[in-house]
């Protein structure tokens, strides 16, 4: 997926939404407690979960909140995507501490069935 897909993809499942019909003909997003953020020409300003350990974090409660099962495949696939730098060792998380935000936000996507595979 490309960067902009997956901030997408990320943002709805925290429970952004797009605002079509707006009274102004802008492009908003909604932010989950209501507020209206405006689309600029800079791209969406929602959280940056690429590049924000914080932002993931808070992304991630969305598995917490939900079932033990999600929590579970969130590791494992963040245990996958790790492999090949730490090797797949399922009975040990620490290796999973040092993942970076977009290691995250990947394995937060293929948990919630949201990532897609690029074609080249």
């Amino acid at each position: 997926m490309k960067p902009e897909q997956q901030r997408i993809a990320i943002a709805e499942a925290c429970g952004w939404n797009l605002v079509k019909d707006h009274p102004d003909y802008a492009l908003y997003w909604e932010d989950p407690k209501g507020n209206m953020v405006a689309v600029s020409n800079y791209g969406h300003r929602f959280p940056d979960y690429l590049n924000d350990l914080n932002a993931m974090n808070e992304a991630e409660q969305i598995l917490w909140e939900k079932d033990w099962t999600s929590r579970q495949d969130f590791v494992d696939n963040l245990a996958r995507i790790l492999s090949p730098i730490h090797g797949y060792r399922k009975q040990s998380g620490l290796d999973l501490l040092d993942a970076t935000a977009a290691q995250r936000a990947e394995a937060f996507l293929r948990t919630i069935n949201k990532w897609e595979e690029t074609t080249k």
